[in-house]
């Protein structure tokens, strides 16, 4: 009769295990998991607070026992030597990567890539020209059919395999030839509107910066 009982109730832990294949933490007990979710957290005023670690080094699994892909741990410590920040790292099976930066703390900025200007003809007055900065930039460093492309061996084909959108970013002309160039704006998206007053010389420049928001 033991014997019974205890397949019995090694059945229905079975059962029970294979029911709460999805857990919801929080809720009511009449609640249910999100359909794609195998762990739900459901709260109006709490938040999720997942493990603080002290990592040791990038190229590290420590203070883990090794490394892990998908791995997501809070770090507390402040590296100089290895670049490490306080702040969410993600494991990529082989090294940990910072999962976000704060934006008050350090933003991603690039020099646009080399475009050229036509500064032969005059702009005339009352009119003005435009540039697509983001398109030129896109176009160089994202598209598959840029020929001019030379990569170092092992590289992917393009430089980038994904790129912000026009309005994640901001643009900058932090320098350029007053002389020859009148800057009228930039839109958000990254269309700059410009005039032409002059030829350029061999010393004109211009100085075109874009800021990750």
């Amino acid at each position: 009769m033991k014997k019974l009982f205890l397949l019995a109730g090694m059945f229905a832990l079975m059962s029970a295990t294979a029911l709460n294949a999805q857990i919801l933490i929080g809720g009511t007990s009449s609640d249910r998991p999100d359909a794609g979710a195998a762990l739900e957290l459901r709260s109006t005023d709490l938040g999720f607070l997942p493990t603080r670690v002290e990592l040791v080094k990038l190229s590290l699994p420590n203070p883990l026992p090794e490394h892990k892909e998908g791995m997501l741990v809070y770090n507390t410590k402040v590296s100089k030597t290895d670049t490490l920040q306080a702040g969410y790292y993600y494991n990529t099976g082989a090294r940990w990567i910072r999962l976000s930066v704060a934006p008050s703390a350090s933003n991603s900025w690039f020099y646009m890539p080399s475009i050229v200007f036509d500064t032969s003809v005059i702009t005339p007055s009352g009119e003005s020209k435009e540039v697509d900065l983001y398109g030129e930039f896109k176009k160089q460093l994202s598209d598959n059919t840029n020929t001019d492309v030379v990569a170092s061996s092992g590289a992917p084909s393009i430089a980038l395999a994904t790129v912000p959108a026009p309005t994640d970013l901001n643009y900058y002309v932090t320098a350029y030839d007053h002389k020859v160039f009148k800057i009228d704006g930039i839109s958000a998206d990254g269309k700059m509107t410009y005039e032409i007053l002059e030829n350029a010389s061999d010393s004109t420049y211009i100085n075109i910066v874009f800021v990750e928001k």
